[in-house]
């Protein structure tokens, strides 16, 4: 299974404005952009979670983020392969909060839903992406759009902007929470020192961290300490009871039973595979 900062590096490495690719049994903690995501099953399943909805999407089932949507995929226990496309709307001349004065009905869509002409963009995006082409910079632009209008234009939606609400205040302050613990998640990180610091009831932003993002919070912030602890194993050196320190973990044990939990695997397994694909 890859984590979120394994798949964060995959999706950023080729992405500025714009960017496609395909992902297999994708797993990706509860994150936002101002970008626009749509998210294409192209086979098996997995479950999409976006602001407070969560549901399991099949093959040929769409899922849409729009700017400032919270939003994971998690396909534990699952197989699945997805088309992932992100894109900055007014690279391609659109506004930036695009569809800005519509609101799609939903942002999950299920096979009968997706028009042919929505999934002929879409795969003639990626062939353009992953072939290159003669021109195909312009025919990506064109594509775009084209993709655009055919979800405007087959898709249910309504005139009006989109309003985020929560039973906490609105979006915005779990964007800030989910900020905050990204930036900080090797330091200590308390339920009671997040409603403190964010000035919300400790009942109220747990239940919607919950409702959010899927896990409770000890749990989001050790897949974040892991993810990142199995990429330090991975691409260096350093001893792994340094590793699970430089992580936020306070002790080894606590460190090797999150990481099994996380990757089925010891972090001294992981090592020891990383060694001996060196000495091949």
């Amino acid at each position: 299974m890859k984590f979120f900062f394994e798949d964060r590096v995959s999706i950023r490495r080729n992405y500025s404005s714009f960017g496609i690719s395909i992902h297999d049994n994708i797993s990706y903690q509860a994150h936002w952009h101002p970008e626009f995501e749509l998210a294409y099953v192209e086979a098996g399943s997995l479950w999409v979670g976006i602001n407070n909805n969560r549901q399991k999407l099949a093959a040929g089932d769409l899922a849409i983020s729009v700017s400032g949507d919270i939003h994971f995929y998690d396909s534990t226990d699952l197989d699945s392969r997805i088309i992932l496309l992100i894109f900055k709307p007014e690279f391609f001349g659109l506004a930036a909060d695009w569809p800005d004065t519509r609101q799609f009905a939903a942002s999950f869509f299920k096979k009968h839903e997706v028009h042919d002409q929505i999934r002929t963009a879409l795969y003639s995006l990626l062939d353009e992406n992953q072939n290159k082409h003669d021109y195909y910079e312009l025919f990506i632009r064109a594509k775009v759009i084209e993709l655009c209008a055919a979800l405007l234009r087959f898709l249910p939606s309504y005139p009006g902007v989109k309003e985020h609400k929560n039973s906490v205040s609105n979006l915005e302050l779990l964007q800030e929470v989910l900020m905050y613990i990204e930036n900080n998640f090797s330091e200590e990180i308390t339920l009671e020192m997040l409603s403190k610091r964010f000035k919300v009831d400790p009942f109220n932003l747990s239940k919607a961290f919950n409702s959010v993002t899927g896990k409770n919070l000890r749990t989001y912030i050790n897949t974040l300490r892991v993810a990142k602890a199995q990429s330090l194993i991975q691409t260096t050196n350093q001893p792994i009871i340094n590793i699970a320190f430089e992580c936020g973990f306070n002790s080894i044990r606590s460190f090797n039973r999150a990481y099994k939990r996380l990757t089925g695997q010891s972090p001294s397994a992981t090592r020891s595979e990383v060694s001996q694909k060196q000495q091949k």
